[in-house]
């Protein structure tokens, strides 16, 4: 040994080798670690969102709930094949429940037609399922709608439905937590008509949680009759104020005499009559008085807007008469003279009425009685009494008009 060692062409020899395995073993590193650049060059990973899940079970007898209807996958492999799929999506993610028992079970959640190229992992991975017997139940459905949107005085009658029953199919443990079946009509505005409107079933707990189920039909339809009550009542007179010192009221009747009023039924019962305010102390003679309308609380409309109110009165002052007055003339030529026919003796009575202090305190001469002759030609003429007099009484003659004879003293005097 001790001779090689001192041999030069041994140590060349050992040199050699070595040489030789250190090539060897750092061209199989280099190779390596192209071998692996180059894969990682061509691998990539993606992730495909919303892909639906499929459920294979027995749809006639169970109903499975907790499967999510949609989850991601990410997928990994060679670039081309990753980015291809996510482009088609040509593969799917389904549960087998097939085998499954009635419970709740933890399932694994697993893909199909994906190519053996890629890896997968979907999230989640497992899922909770609850498999329930199917049951079908046959329910009524309660309508219901916002009975604040009706307009003021309108009340709903009962609403009909068609089909007054719906089918609802679903598991066992959530058929048994229906509480109500209800179809709600959404509306916009003041209702005042009757109306029909198409409205979604919906079933719900006792907690008003939407439950789960399939319903037959999903959508009903309702009708509601809208209506506006009436009722038709008398018209009362409530007169207000005090009665004109100079007359007396008789009576006071309504054209009409009964009137419709609209409202909602509660509020109608209660009203017997329409009471019309009239103030009597603008009253001065008999008169027809036209008179608004305004309708009672709750009371939304009226049939009539105004009322005619009648009134009749009467002379409630002091009357004091005064016989033959002389009928004055005015404005007659000087030429002329004026004959009475009728009355014969040129004079009338005049009746004087007022108050109590103004009537005692007449006497003939604070009136004059005359007719007016101006711009009248000889002849017959029938002319209107008028009376001169104080202000504060009223009169009235006994004849509203006279006749007389007008002659021409000149011209008989020619003659």
């Amino acid at each position: 040994m001790d001779k090689w060692m001192d041999s030069p062409w041994f140590i060349r020899a050992i040199a050699l080798v070595l040489a030789i395995l250190l090539f060897t073993s750092v061209n199989n590193e280099l190779s390596g670690s192209n071998r692996d650049i180059g894969f990682a060059q061509n691998s990539d990973q993606e992730t495909v969102q919303g892909v639906p899940v499929e459920i294979y079970y027995d749809t006639s007898n169970l109903v499975v709930y907790g499967a999510p209807k949609k989850v991601d996958v990410t997928i990994s492999g060679p670039k081309s094949i990753v980015q291809n799929t996510k482009a088609v999506r040509d593969f799917s993610v389904y549960l087998d429940l097939r085998n499954a028992k009635i419970g709740t079970q933890r399932v694994k959640l697993k893909t199909k037609d994906l190519s053996t190229k890629l890896n997968a992992k979907i999230n989640p991975a497992y899922v909770d399922v609850s498999v329930q017997e199917k049951v079908s139940v046959n329910y009524k459905v309660e309508p219901e709608f916002n009975q604040h949107l009706l307009a003021d005085g309108y009340e709903a009658k009962t609403p009909s439905v068609d089909p007054q029953t719906v089918t609802i199919t679903g598991g066992k443990d959530v058929i048994s937590q229906i509480s109500y079946v209800k179809a709600s009509i959404d509306l916009d505005g003041e209702i005042n008509s009757s109306f029909t409107r198409d409205a979604e079933v919906q079933v719900l707990d006792k907690n008003l949680n939407k439950l789960d189920v399939n319903v037959e039909p999903d959508t009903v339809q309702i009708t509601v009759p809208v209506d506006n009550p009436s009722k038709t009542v008398p018209i009362t007179v409530n007169p207000v104020g005090q009665e004109s010192s100079n007359i007396a009221i008789k009576s006071i009747t309504t054209t009409p005499k009964t009137i419709k009023i609209y409202g909602r039924s509660d509020v109608l019962k209660d009203i017997d009559a329409l009471p019309v305010n009239v103030d009597i102390s603008k009253i001065t003679k008999s008169q027809d008085i036209s008179v608004p309308l305004s309708p009672p609380d709750g009371v939304n409309k009226l049939s009539e807007g105004t009322v005619t109110v009648h009134v009749e009165t009467e002379d409630k002052a002091e009357h004091k008469t005064f016989s033959n007055l002389s009928i004055d003339t005015e404005g007659l030529p000087s030429t002329d003279t004026v004959q009475f026919i009728t009355p014969p003796n040129g004079k009338i009575d005049l009746t004087a009425s007022g108050k109590s202090g103004d009537v005692q305190n007449l006497s003939s001469s604070d009136f004059q009685v005359f007719v007016d002759l101006s711009g009248l030609d000889p002849g017959d003429h029938t002319v209107n009494v008028e009376v001169k007099g104080p202000n504060k009484v009223d009169w009235k003659v006994s004849t509203q008009s006279v006749k007389v004879t007008l002659k021409d003293n000149q011209q008989s005097s020619n003659t």
